[in-house]
């Protein structure tokens, strides 16, 4: 039995929006030598307005994030990022984000991401760009990055979304927490999209065309989280579900917890809780859902871990 006394570098995360009508996630993160927590707003997808209310309506606001990072162009990727860049918030992102909205003469090239180049955004927080298969509408490419986000060169963050897949090699990765795109499920888009070409609905054809092209489905999602080490991670979050289809997030989640176990991939920690003394056992990682309208609010226990294996 091993004793971990590692501290997380994760407070609060906090979805404000999940799905293809908008994504933002507020992440607290913590730094050797700061006080404070360094607050990084991934994905700004809504209405600058909205984004505002919905962060005050969880206690936050625009004025406490320190940067915000952004994966593509995309409309529900970074609608809000002109608001966000006037009230003075620090943004990177690709070249692409920038000169689709008007602010490529604006940002200093120091804020521009690059892929495969990895990006200080702040002190002891690393960002490196992965780049991913994304179509416009219209069967055009995207260009879109994933990310991983290194903190003290030790904790691990991957971020993937809109993607059918992950041509970078994470295998090495151990990642602590993973927020990955798990967008529908297979048989209901083959379904869906045989049923548009009964009635020659071409609108609807193009649209699952384009999702099995450029969104990864949670099937695909649980065989890729099952071939990385997640030996260290303490979640999974999986996100960008459809908002075109009902659903049940349930199903979701267990695809993924049968994948998992199926491969030995969880593993078993007796947590004591600091404040009341009280251990318990539970399996890690734990797997969350983020919703389209931002149900997920998360806060890492500052605790003892107790290992006792897999």
């Amino acid at each position: 039995m091993t004793t971990l006394h590692k501290k997380t570098k994760i407070g609060r995360v906090v979805n404000l929006g999940s799905s293809s009508d908008g994504n933002a996630f507020y992440i607290e993160i913590f730094r050797e030598g700061y006080p404070n927590s360094f607050n990084l707003l991934i994905e700004c997808g809504f209405d600058y307005n909205v984004l505002q209310k919905r962060l005050v309506e969880r206690g936050l606001s625009v004025n406490k994030i320190h940067a915000v990072l952004i994966t593509h162009e995309h409309n529900d990727h970074a609608k809000a990022v002109v608001g966000l860049f006037n009230r003075g918030r620090k943004i990177f992102a690709p070249e692409s984000v920038f000169q689709k909205f008007g602010l490529l003469e604006k940002v200093e090239k120091k804020y521009i991401i690059y892929e495969r180049k990895s990006k200080l955004i702040a002190d002891g927080i690393r960002v490196l760009g992965m780049p991913l298969d994304h179509e416009n509408d219209d069967g055009s490419k995207t260009y879109n990055l994933g990310y991983i986000i290194t903190i003290d060169n030790e904790y691990k963050i991957l971020f993937v979304t809109d993607t059918k897949h992950i041509r970078f090699d994470l295998s090495k990765y151990k990642f602590n927490l993973i927020f990955i795109e798990a967008n529908n499920l297979h048989r209901v888009i083959h379904f869906a999209l045989k049923n548009a070409q009964e009635k020659n609905d071409m609108g609807k054809i193009i649209h699952f065309k384009r999702v099995l092209h450029s969104h990864m489905l949670v099937e695909k999602t649980a065989k890729t989280l099952a071939g990385f080490d997640l030996s260290e991670c303490e979640t999974i979050i999986l996100i960008h579900l459809s908002t075109s289809l009902t659903m049940n997030i349930f199903e979701f989640k267990n695809i993924v917890r049968n994948k998992l176990r199926k491969e030995r991939k969880f593993r078993k920690i007796k947590v004591t809780n600091k404040k009341t003394g009280v251990s318990y056992i539970k399996k890690l990682p734990k797997i969350l859902v983020a919703t389209q309208r931002g149900s997920i609010e998360w806060k890492m226990e500052w605790v003892k871990q107790n290992k006792w294996g897999s």
